[in-house]
């Protein structure tokens, strides 16, 4: 029975996970996942059908949240770039102010 502990205690950390990917808090996201990690391996190589059952859900979650991660990384790759082509505008405007 100490699977089914550690499967509430991994199902508890991977709805902390969620929603701090739902919130964008991908560094918390990250340190959750990190200690997650190990509680999963610890699970064995035969858990019980209830953990099955309980993996199964905590992986259609973690799809989700990599789905969420991706395209969180395109939005804030596409926005520093915005802000980098801003700041090159800005520095060419003050070139040009000088004379």
């Amino acid at each position: 029975m100490q699977n089914v502990s550690t499967i509430e205690r991994i199902w508890a950390m991977t709805k902390d996970l969620e929603l701090a990917a739902a919130v964008g808090e991908w560094e918390r996201a990250t340190e959750l996942a990190n200690e997650r990690s190990p509680l999963l391996t610890s699970l064995g190589a035969q858990p019980s059908q209830e953990v099955m059952a309980r993996l199964r859900a905590i992986h259609e979650i973690d799809a989700r949240i990599v789905e969420a991660a991706r395209a969180a990384q395109v939005a804030l790759g596409s926005e520093y770039q915005a802000n980098m082509q801003a700041s090159r505008n800005a520095g060419r405007y003050l070139s040009m102010a000088r004379y």
